[in-house]
């Protein structure tokens, strides 16, 4: 029996250590479950002799750009064109896996903060000249310097630097090991092509009019309050879209986006259709419709620059002031989820904390509760006009911002700014047009502001809400235990120990509410497959998507000499097996380890059966 113990234990130790040795010959140490997050990028570009390039696939935009810079860009309606005139090093896929863009490879080096990455040789940028390490390293670098004033502050100071290792490869220093690098900065800074950007005074207020990149489109015009248009870059790296220009026509009335839709003069609608419209959209014969569940919110700024927003009393009040869950069922049709106090939605397991409490059973409607909130921080009817002074005596009127072109958001910011009247805080309520909007949140110049979005699939999305210099920390709220939280979950990469700590993070958010986060909606997204099919979805991704303008192809100028190995008009199927991206960053995993792991496999199971017997033997 003894004898049987100790051989058992040599077993184990064997196996551990054949394990050990197959997950370090290719570094650094890539286990089962990151495999599936990368991918190879030709895999997610279809391409059929029946396809044939050309066409105009028509986008509509809801606003104007502002600005066209990728480095301070704010709104959906700008990344819309820079997501198409420029590149990142990699992409998300639909489907959540990670793949290159401008670069073919990468790794991670052992020390944990050190990144390489190779870039396809044949990039170049809208101009001719070659996309290289060069550009990369002058971007990351410029991010380094100046990067805590742009709206990539919150990741800006995780850079040390950048340098080029040859023509083609670039290293990328981080101060610290940061799990979701892959996530939250190689998929989302932008390129800029250093011979330009170089010489750009200062490029924290360039407009960029006239954007030059390297991705799939090349900027060709924009008219003023009318449209946007690209047309294709035939020499794109990654092989020519089939489309060959986008028309972005701005439409900013939901109703005028939608008829125009039913018409067939746009090809999409960029907005959540609304929802008493389902069953019209329903239909069109070639309309599809696509949900997503969005991983940011509908919500609403406090500006803790102004009192009394600065009071987290105050705060509270105003959530007894409003009843979420009738938000959903009343204004939403039941088309979203209840907005979470700790900001992450229930969806986005395992970060979300499924121990926080609701926001009806933490800040139940009632109005007596939010006038008792109001009375302890002083703010009175003095002179019994009606309306509650500050505790100098000074008058108080406060004004709520929101987007006039969504019905939905002005419904509840209006029940909001009825019921802050109601308990005697004189509150008026202006819908305001996009721009404007925008304009006023950042210039800091609201007490509320409505508005919506800023998510995200890695919980660091909350660093740049709620951190003191968080680059989306527009109401300026600041909690010195909140700020440390944050910070420490950055560079945890247990991951069991991270979740402990976004959980803390999501405890005291409930406590402090920075936000109200009315909802999580859920976009229902319209798209036609009559002009154009090919159409790449995911569960979180809406149709006009990078991948989408790598496949659509133009329905009417299929070849009719060839047979299609799919009917052109066959309805796109979403991608709904989604897979969250690891936190633990590793390298592309490549032939030279899955042989290993191969080689790793055949010793295990030769050991094994070599034990097995030797123990029958005894």
């Amino acid at each position: 029996m003894v004898k049987y113990i100790i051989a058992s234990r040599a077993v184990f130790f064997i196996i551990v250590a054949v394990l050990m040795l197959t997950s370090t010959v290719y570094m650094p140490i890539v286990n089962s479950q990151q495999e599936s997050i990368y991918g190879n990028v030709f895999d997610y570009i279809r391409r059929e002799p029946w396809m044939v390039p050309g066409g105009t696939l028509r986008v509509p935009m809801m606003g104007e750009a502002g600005t066209l810079n990728p480095l301070t860009f704010t709104t959906s309606w700008e990344f819309m064109i820079i997501d198409v005139v420029y590149d990142n090093l990699v992409a998300l896929t639909p489907d959540l896996k990670f793949v290159g863009r401008l670069a073919k490879s990468w790794e991670l080096l052992p020390d944990g903060r050190t990144w390489v990455f190779n870039l396809f040789e044949n990039a170049t940028w809208h101009d001719g000249r070659p996309v290289t390490a060069g550009d990369v390293a002058f971007t990351y670098n410029l991010l380094a310097a100046v990067g805590n004033k742009t709206r990539w502050a919150g990741v800006a100071i995780l850079i040390d630097k950048a340098e080029v290792v040859d023509t083609h490869t670039v290293k990328i220093y981080l101060k610290n090991p940061y799990a979701p690098f892959m996530l939250r900065i190689a998929s989302r800074i932008y390129i800029l092509p250093e011979h330009i950007w170089s010489n750009i005074s200062d490029v924290l207020t360039y407009k960029n009019e006239n954007p030059l990149g390297s991705g799939p489109f090349i900027f060709v015009e924009h008219v003023p309050q009318q449209y946007y248009k690209v047309k294709v870059n035939e020499y794109y790296h990654l092989g020519r879209p089939l489309i060959g220009e986008v028309i972005y026509p701005i439409i900013s009335d939901p109703d005028a986006m939608l008829l125009a839709f039913s018409k067939g003069e746009i090809d999409e609608v960029t907005w959540s259709i609304p929802y008493a419209s389902i069953d019209m959209v329903k239909a069109i014969p070639s309309a599809r419709i696509h949900e997503v569940t969005e991983t940011g919110a509908r919500f609403m700024y406090f500006n803790c620059q102004r009192y009394p927003m600065n009071e987290t009393l105050f705060r509270q009040a105003v959530h007894y002031l409003i009843n979420i869950t009738e938000v959903v069922d009343i204004i939403y049709l039941g088309h979203a989820l209840p907005g979470s106090v700790g900001r992450l939605p229930s969806i986005l397991e395992p970060w979300a904390n499924p121990n926080l409490p609701f926001k009806e059973s933490l800040y139940p409607f009632s109005l007596d509760i939010a006038k008792e909130l109001l009375d302890r921080i002083g703010l009175r009817d003095i002179d019994g006009d009606g309306w509650r002074e500050t505790p100098q005596g000074e008058k108080l009127k406060l004004t709520i911002y929101s987007p006039n072109y969504d019905p939905l958001r002005v419904r509840w910011a209006d029940i909001i700014s009825l019921n802050l009247q109601s308990v005697g805080i004189n509150t008026e309520h202006q819908p305001l047009e996009w721009t404007t909007l925008v304009a006023k949140l950042d210039a800091g110049d609201f007490d509320m502001l409505v508005i919506g979005g800023i998510g995200d699939l890695d919980p660091d999305i909350l660093y740049d809400l709620f951190h003191t210099n968080g680059g989306w920390n527009s109401g300026k709220c600041s909690f010195l235990d909140l700020d440390s939280l944050l910070e420490e979950q950055r560079y945890v990469t247990d991951v069991n120990e991270r979740i402990s700590i976004v959980w803390q993070i999501q405890e005291k958010l409930a406590e402090y509410v920075p936000l109200l986060n009315a909802v999580h909606q859920k976009f229902l997204f319209a798209y036609r497959v009559d002009n154009f099919d090919g159409w790449m979805l995911g569960p979180f991704t809406s149709p006009d998507n990078f991948f989408s303008y790598m496949n659509l192809y133009n329905v009417k100028l299929v070849k009719t000499t060839t047979t299609p190995t799919t009917p052109a008009t066959t309805p796109t199927t979403p991608i709904t097996t989604p897979t969250m991206p690891e936190t633990t960053p590793t390298t592309q995993v490549g032939l030279e380890y899955t042989m290993w792991i191969a080689v790793g496999v055949v010793a295990v199971v030769a050991i094994i059966a070599i034990a097995v017997y030797m123990l029958r033997r005894r």
